[in-house]
């Protein structure tokens, strides 16, 4: 009896020390050459993302999205405060659309279509641009609510929109390393 549990707890404490938990920041920060970043270079502020097009609230949940995407990737440690930030990320969406219904030969409404552009810009402290590999980026889905894998518009909204802010951390994060390392690959 005591040999399963404690072959069940080596195995439990084994399988946490594989898990992204243990290797993300602060106890383990990106590198250069084997040498980690140091923090005050991994501070980040990201801006609340403005809205320039008809999507009601979308900008809310998309700067809720890059947030987390963001902490869970583990590159940066953000605050709050913009003064403390060595960088900032700046957000607008310019297009959202929700495309009319894609029809069957019987007229019936089979999907539809929704796309949302970004426009994004990341800065130094002192307001020096960073160059992005795309300074616009551009996320369409499908769905139906009646067709395959079926969904709500919501949530097909929440689709696009956490697709898009996993595009986002990886278009900054390779800008930022690339600024910072000189080369391309973290």
């Amino acid at each position: 009896m005591s040999f399963a549990r404690l072959a069940f707890s080596i195995l439990t404490i084994l399988s946490l020390f594989s898990c992204t938990y243990f290797t993300r920041e602060p106890r383990n920060p990106p590198k250069i050459d084997g040498v980690p970043i140091p923090d005050d270079q991994r501070r980040l502020y990201v801006q609340n993302f403005r809205n320039n097009s008809y999507g009601m609230g979308v900008q809310t949940l998309l700067t809720e999205l890059v947030r987390s995407e963001i902490d869970s990737r583990g590159r940066f440690i953000q605050t709050r405060e913009k003064s403390l930030a060595a960088y900032r990320l700046y957000g607008e969406i310019v297009h959202y659309q929700l495309v009319g219904n894609l029809l069957d030969q019987g007229g019936q409404s089979i999907s539809r279509e929704m796309s949302i552009i970004v426009r994004l810009e990341l800065q130094k402290a002192g307001g020096q641009k960073i160059p992005l590999e795309r300074e616009e980026i551009q996320v369409r889905i499908m769905f139906s609510d009646q067709v395959g894998f079926r969904e709500s518009e919501n949530q097909a909204q929440s689709r696009l929109l956490k697709i898009m802010a996993v595009r986002i951390s990886e278009e900054m994060e390779r800008a930022w390393y690339f600024s910072i390392a000189g080369k391309i690959d973290p």
